[in-house]
């Protein structure tokens, strides 16, 4: 391989311009010299450290270990039989007052039945044909259908029943509005 040739200017009478005069350096290379010095002494006594600390550090979280270890197993057994204690009282809490529970419940699933009728109902009002609102209804209609019948076969009220029946109808009979209006037929 040889030598890499010298590019030359495709103009022959152009001379070359004029070398301007060096700038200042900014950083002394004396400064630089010393900055490097002094961080290569550093990172030599820093690796020192390390190579002796290393092994006490690691022997100081062995110790750690060892004297933590028990100590926070000691307190996840306490906090894990204090959660358990307390589910048990729930549970037994709970046990006795199942009839009432069971009443608050069905009330709940009542009333969250009938804002669904309401909300879902006045969305379809709205909705101008649009079919993905009508589909995405039929979903929610069928939800509080479901809920309604829950409450109505297991309601011990008569008049929970009759209020159940009610709103199941209006969940029905807005569901099949809603699957009539989706389908065209």
């Amino acid at each position: 391989m040889g030598a890499p040739s010298a590019k030359r200017s495709p103009r022959k009478g152009r001379s070359k311009p004029a070398k301007a005069a060096p700038e200042p350096t900014l950083v002394d290379p004396e400064t630089v010299e010393k900055v490097r010095r002094a961080t290569a002494a550093c990172m030599r006594s820093l690796e020192r450290v390390v190579q002796t600390g290393g092994r006490a550090c690691v022997d100081a979280t062995v110790a750690a270990a060892i004297w933590l270890g028990p100590r926070l197993r000691d307190g996840a057994l306490a906090v894990l039989g204090a959660l358990g204690r307390g589910t048990a009282g729930a549970a037994r809490w709970s046990w006795e007052r199942r009839s009432g529970l069971a009443r608050v419940g069905q009330r709940g699933l009542w009333w969250l039945a009938l804002a669904i009728l309401v909300v879902v109902g006045r969305a379809l009002l709205s909705a101008d044909g649009d079919p993905e609102l009508v589909e995405l209804s039929v979903l929610y209609l069928s939800a509080g259908l479901s809920m309604s019948l829950l409450v109505m076969l297991s309601a011990p009220e008569a008049r929970m029943r009759l209020a159940a029946l009610a709103l199941a109808g209006g969940h029905g009979s807005l569901a099949a509005l809603a699957l009539v209006a989706s389908t065209g037929v």
